[in-house]
């Protein structure tokens, strides 16, 4: 037994010699700590999904409305390889015909939904697609930046 368990432990050391002499495994070594470090350097901050105070303290929101809908159609067209430029100018248009409250809290919700999952804001969602769409101008993006920006909600 004792001869056994000696021929395992040498066997599993003569393998990690083996693997470790390959320049090849330092390589796939030093790109997984690259990695790793990239990750933890690219992770929006946690105050960045802390509830921020409503900017007409919630008067602006009617009973019943929900972000959830709006939410799902950004995070649809974001998240998708195919997505149709129109949608998104759609969802532009919906989104800048709410109140400051409603937008206040669609943005929150979208954050605090995909903003840990995807590594990625409303915010930076929405200024990465500039100057990607072809088929609009991109007037209702811009807008979209600018009330983000009024609202203090560009982070």
């Amino acid at each position: 037994m004792k001869r056994a368990l000696k021929s395992a432990v040498d066997g599993i050391g003569t393998g990690i010699k083996f693997l470790t002499a390959s320049r090849f495994f330092w390589y796939v070594l030093f790109a997984f700590i690259a990695y790793l470090g990239y990750q933890r350097l690219t992770k929006p901050k946690e105050e960045t999904f802390l509830e921020l105070p409503l900017p007409d303290s919630g008067s602006g929101i009617p009973k019943g409305w929900n972000p959830n809908p709006l939410v799902e159609e950004f995070h649809a067209y974001f998240d998708s390889w195919f997505g149709n430029s129109d949608d998104l100018r759609d969802s532009y248009i919906k989104a800048l015909s709410l109140t400051d409250d409603q937008f206040h809290t669609m943005v929150q919700t979208y954050n605090a939904k995909y903003g840990k999952k995807d590594s990625a804001t409303l915010w930076t969602r929405v200024t990465s697609w500039k100057k990607i769409l072809f088929s609009w101008s991109g007037d209702q993006q811009q807008r979209m930046e600018n009330r983000m920006i009024t609202l203090k909600l560009n982070y």
